[in-house]
């Protein structure tokens, strides 16, 4: 049997206490995610990529650097429209 898969620190509190008894995929940390957009950037998949990070753990780090205010608007409003 193997354990494997993302989680939050419970999940890998709980492989690292199983490890060898069971084998385990890694000890994954938080999950980080830093996408890097100009004014090009399509909002709803930089939406999508940073939500599907941060669902993992509330110490999760998704982060949107950009030189366009308006492509962080807009990746705000799709965020709120994701959820």
């Amino acid at each position: 049997d193997v354990i494997v898969g993302p989680g939050n620190r419970w999940v890998t509190a709980a492989k690292q206490l199983i490890s060898g008894v069971c084998g385990i995929d890694m000890l994954a940390g938080p999950s980080e995610c830093l996408v890097i957009a100009d004014e090009t950037g399509d909002a709803s998949v930089i939406a999508a990529d940073l939500l599907a990070q941060s669902e993992h753990d509330v110490d999760a780090r998704p982060i949107l650097v950009t030189t366009s205010a308006a492509l962080a608007d807009a990746v705000d409003v799709e965020i709120q429209k994701q959820l």
